[in-house]
């Protein structure tokens, strides 16, 4: 039952530890795929930044020469008699990019010169990025303006100053399309941007355009502590939106180009791919779960029918010890009612022997757990002392009998015999004489086949001249039924030794009925295994 018991709790904990081993798979296998998704995530805002800032780097060094050709034309050229006028400067502005203008403004803040047939700026006096040129900054960025037609531009603007008082500014003025084609070419979706940051935190531009605001308290300028390129994941403060960012600090400019991704969109093949695994996985975990609901409930089934198997093995085993009990108790009344008969005292003695031979073999069957075999070491030892018991002769005994285990059948009819063998032992060697020694041993030949010796050191008999009784053909019977033989030896002393198979089944076929006469050499007698005949049964009590 308790090999059972723990057989069903390992194949419980195999099966919980085979679910646990797959919900520990699955768990990892969701992790590693959504960090790989993360990390292409961030791969591409870094890579994004690193391409914005190339570029936009690019478009400053064109910005800032076309700024240096305007201010040494404007330098050579003749303004009088134009005063307020708006003219042309030719090839200045060769090199930039299409779509980029320049102006040019004088310390008035009054438009002299455009690359547009029809500005609409005429007059920039009042701006900040007009005000920051005057008040020394030879080269600045403006953050996004919009032109009166709803253009959303950015400035490089420049001071003229012709190598002495302030003269005016040149600018040029960028188109924040030009973010709107970068973030086209990169792929960008969703709630994505890509953006210029000012180093002193004014966002210079981005895409989508928002108006210009302060970020230095934002999270960039710590990751720009300790590096110039990186990438982090942030909540963005122009519009709450999580993104993951990708900044890059342009090497000659006071500027950090971003790239955000958003997050929800990054993780979106991640998700998809999740709800495609959990819907093709589901089918498989129902069945696994219903598999283990339905094991579980077999070994339900499987524990309920052990417990009542096991609750009868105890019920016929109760009543396997009560019938053995009550076998006993009507061999023991039995022989109570011989004791009651007026018998001779030998017949009595003899049969009350041979009577609790037997009860010994039921008594030792009830007070054990096995009905089907008992160690008969104890069982003959218990035998032997309580014929020596009853005879109460002063004889030494001496027991040599292995730890075998015999049926009760066998148990009983081994009994029957080395009851009659020791029986007559004290019948005959010891009833005219005190003292004495008698050995009974027992071995396994290891063929499948015991040996018990029964010896004593009495004076012996001639085989030629003693009478056979009945105590010689119980002795015969009983080694016949254990399926062995029995020889006498009486030179010096008295031995008998029957040689039978451990088990019957293993034994030959019955051998025939005892011959007529019996064939004996020396002193040495030998006695054919023979069944209990109707005559020996018939004849004069020993």
């Amino acid at each position: 039952m308790v090999a059972t018991f723990q057989a069903k709790t390992a194949v419980r904990a195999t099966a919980f530890a085979m679910l646990a081993m797959l919900a520990l798979l699955a768990a990892v296998l969701v992790v590693e795929s959504y960090n790989s998704a993360r990390s292409k995530a961030t791969i591409t805002a870094h890579r994004a930044a690193h391409v914005v800032a190339t570029q936009y780097n690019w478009m400053f060094e064109a910005s800032a020469h076309a700024l240096q050709r305007i201010e040494d034309s404007i330098a050579t050229a003749d303004p009088s008699g134009h005063s307020g006028a708006i003219m042309g400067l030719g090839n200045a502005g060769r090199d930039l990019p299409v779509g980029f203008h320049y102006s040019v403004f004088d310390a008035a803040g009054n438009l002299t010169h455009s690359s547009l047939a029809s500005p609409s700026r005429l007059n920039i006096a009042d701006s900040d990025y007009f005000r920051t040129a005057r008040e020394g900054a030879e080269l600045s960025l403006s953050p996004m303006i919009r032109e009166p037609d709803g253009t959303a531009v950015f400035l490089v603007v420049r001071r003229l100053d012709r190598s002495g008082p302030f003269t005016g500014i040149a600018t040029v003025s960028i188109p924040i399309a030009t973010l709107e084609s970068l973030t086209e070419t990169l792929g960008a979706e969703g709630l994505s941007t890509l953006g210029l940051v000012r180093s002193d935190g004014v966002l210079l531009a981005r895409f989508p355009p928002v108006d210009p605001m302060d970020l230095s308290g934002w999270q960039l300028f710590n990751e720009l502590e300790t590096a110039s390129d990186g990438n982090f994941t942030t909540t963005s403060p122009v519009d709450g939106v999580e993104r993951i960012i990708g900044y890059w600090q342009l090497p000659n400019w006071p500027l950090v180009a971003l790239s955000g991704i958003d997050r929800d969109l990054a993780l979106r093949p991640f998700w998809r791919n999740l709800l495609t695994s959990g819907l093709l996985a589901l089918p498989i975990l129902l069945g696994m779960g219903w598999l283990l609901l339905d094991l579980s409930h077999l070994m339900q089934t499987d524990e309920r029918r052990q417990t009542e198997l096991a609750e009868a093995n105890e019920r016929a085993g109760f009543l396997l010890r009560e019938i053995h009990h009550r076998v006993k108790n009507n061999l023991q009344t039995v022989s109570s009612l011989i004791r009651l008969e007026h018998l001779p005292a030998e017949v009595e003695k003899s049969l009350i022997g041979r009577i609790g031979a037997m009860v010994a073999v039921h008594e030792a069957m009830y007070r054990s757990d096995r009905f089907e075999d008992i160690c008969i070491a104890p069982y003959l030892e218990r035998l032997v002392e309580n014929i020596a018991a009853s005879n109460g002769a002063d004889v030494a005994i001496s027991i040599d009998i292995p730890a075998i285990r015999l049926s009760g059948d066998r148990a009983m009819q081994l009994g029957l015999l080395v009851n009659e063998l020791v029986a007559n032992a004290f019948k005959h060697a010891f009833a005219h004489r005190q003292g004495g020694a008698l050995s009974v041993t027992m071995r396994d030949l290891g063929n499948g086949s015991l040996c018990l010796c029964v010896a004593d050191d009495g004076p012996g008999f001639d085989p030629e001249t003693t009478p056979r009784h009945m105590g010689s053909r119980l002795v015969e019977a009983f080694a016949s039924q254990l399926g062995g033989s029995v020889q006498m030896d009486s030179s010096g002393q008295t031995t008998a030794t029957v040689i039978f198979p451990r088990d019957y089944g293993e034994a030959d076929p019955a051998p025939p009925q005892r011959d007529a006469q019996d064939r004996s050499s020396g002193g040495v007698r030998s006695i054919s295994s023979i069944r209990l005949s109707k005559a020996a049964r018939s004849s004069k009590r020993t």
